[in-house]
């Protein structure tokens, strides 16, 4: 009987070690799969948010926070989602956040390249530390940064009684199982707890969900820790540090991570109050090891992001490291180009002086160039790599005026959100650190002559030797005007009976095509408007 027993239980062992392997085969074959490609389930990004929105008062060391308008301006959520190849919401959250703070510190971002690196060449490395952090893999883990950066719920008076019911319900079920009580008083039980759970439960639902994973964070962070690779000693060391006295909250919310396909954990969670019990017992050693935990999770999701980006490489195989050099007047791009664009035109740039104004018809490729230069420059101060040939600038910090729109919630019309928007361009000017200005049609939203004026007297002010200004623009007087400082360019167009065609190639000079009203005949306007039209241009009618 007893070698039967044995046989049974090494049949056990030998199958859960099968199925072990075979799970592992299954998801090392998933991760080469998708090595190099966009995932096809990411994460919602107003989940990848949260991370960084929680999180706004303290930012990686020597950086700055892209600002909401340049961020929408350079479609940076478009480009988030081409980059994101992360494994965990973790990842993809600190991904989110690494890219809205461009450093100022270029031995910040070596480290950066020293790890990318490793992980693009070294498969088995990059895989270990895949198939380590895969238990944070569930999308549920996005709630993390709620019980890290959120203010936790206070502790009520109540919370004390919780184990003292949990203990009195584990008492009356073994009295039940003895026959010293009748089953009835088991479901008296089960529904008194499910009120006190329902109630409670509500108050705290989110970090329930939260606290769920932070145990999962800290095993997994225990694990990345003992990982045998020397490319990972300095980021094994921050997380031994901080494991020391963090270890004993997995413990304390260990009931917090069971689960099973039937929902049965949810009744015992019910039946014994183990969810809401754990939750309010580990609530101190969070707040105490606050600052730790976090750093776990940074670090975790900063291995992720890693990942992430030299997959991203792998696909974009089109592109360079960045040169950042100290010489603040030169910025030189090469075949440089907007990652978004499925056939992009490579256009290469110096910046010899330090003003441009760029012209040239509707649909010519202005718009798309100025992108592309603040998509490059931000890319290179955050994962650093420019999709381009050639990358070679000063640190600076990006600021745009671009895409304006009115604002009915707050009455705001397009004109006052672009003063606005404008004025931040302005005020940042003042500073000491170098910038890189974008401006797009600066105030098409007033009259023509207002608008000349305005907009005259703001690149001058803008043009103070220190900053780069990038301006796009229809206005042809503009540029004539100022161009003693800025110097000019142009995108150019033909016009043909068949339509227009675009070359998208940046050429010196100011532009000498106009194509708006050959527009309207491309697209099938009245002939007498048309027509109409040109005449009062060619007779000066206007």
């Amino acid at each position: 009987m007893n070698l039967i027993i044995s046989g049974l239980i090494l049949s056990i062992v030998i199958l859960s070690l099968i199925i072990r392997q075979w799970k592992l085969y299954k998801k090392l074959k998933q991760l080469r799969h998708d090595w190099g490609k966009i995932p096809e389930n990411a994460l919602d990004i107003e989940s990848v948010k949260t991370f960084f929105e929680f999180n706004k008062v303290n930012s990686i060391d020597h950086s700055y926070c892209v600002d909401e308008d340049t961020w929408h301006d350079l479609d940076f959520n478009e480009i988030f989602s081409l980059i994101n190849r992360t494994t965990t919401p973790i990842g993809a959250q600190y991904l989110f956040y690494l890219l809205r703070h461009p450093v100022f510190k270029r031995e910040i971002l070596y480290k950066r390249e020293e790890l990318i690196n490793n992980f693009s060449k070294d498969q088995n490395l990059r895989e270990k530390v895949q198939i380590t952090i895969q238990s944070l893999e569930e999308k549920n883990a996005k709630y993390l940064p709620y019980s890290l950066w959120k203010p936790l719920p206070e502790k009520p008076v109540y919370a004390k009684f919780l184990p003292f019911l949990s203990f009195l319900s584990l008492s009356i079920l073994l009295l039940v199982l003895f026959d010293f009580l009748h089953f009835s008083v088991l479901i008296v039980i089960f529904i008194i707890n499910l009120i006190i759970r329902s109630f409670v439960k509500r108050k705290i639902d989110v970090f329930i969900y939260s606290f769920q994973y932070l145990g999962v964070l800290i095993r997994t962070a225990e694990k990345i820790s003992s990982l045998k690779f020397n490319e990972l000693k300095d980021i094994q060391k921050i997380l031994i540090k901080n494991l020391r006295e963090t270890k004993i909250i997995a413990k304390k919310i260990f009931a917090l991570q069971f689960k099973d396909d039937l929902g049965l954990i949810e009744y015992l969670n019910i039946y014994f109050l183990w969810d809401i019990s754990g939750f309010y017992s580990a609530i101190d050693e969070i707040e105490q090891h606050i600052d730790k935990l976090r750093k776990i999770y940074e670090t975790v999701g900063y291995l992720d992001t890693l990942i992430s980006i030299a997959s991203f490489r792998l696909d974009y195989h089109q592109s360079c490291r960045p040169s950042f050099n100290r010489n603040f007047n030169k910025y030189i791009v090469n075949a440089i180009y907007n990652p978004l664009l499925n056939n992009p035109v490579p256009n290469s740039f110096d910046f010899d002086t330090k003003n441009f104004i760029i012209t040239g018809s509707n649909m010519s490729g202005k718009t798309t160039f100025l992108k592309t230069i603040g998509v490059n420059a931000i890319l290179a101060q955050t994962i650093n790599t420019s999709m381009a040939e050639r990358y070679e600038a000063p640190l600076i910090k990006v600021i745009s005026s671009i895409g304006m729109a009115d604002n009915l919630i707050l009455g705001k019309s397009y004109y006052l959100s672009e003063v606005e928007s404008i004025l931040r361009l302005l005020k940042a000017s003042n500073s000491d650190i170098i910038h890189l200005f974008i401006l797009d049609e600066i105030f098409r939203g007033t009259n023509s002559v207002e608008r000349l004026a305005s907009s005259i007297e703001v690149l001058n002010y803008l043009a103070n030797e220190k900053d780069f200004i990038l301006v796009a623009t229809h206005d042809l007087q503009l540029s004539r005007i100022l161009n003693h400082k800025y110097q000019n360019f142009h995108f150019r167009e033909k016009v043909c009976e068949e339509g227009l065609s675009f070359d998208y190639k940046l050429h010196p000079g100011t532009s000498t095509t106009r194509n708006a009203i050959a527009l309207l005949k491309y697209v099938g306007y009245p002939k007498s408007i048309v027509e109409n039209a040109s005449n009062r241009i060619n007779n000066n009618g206007i």
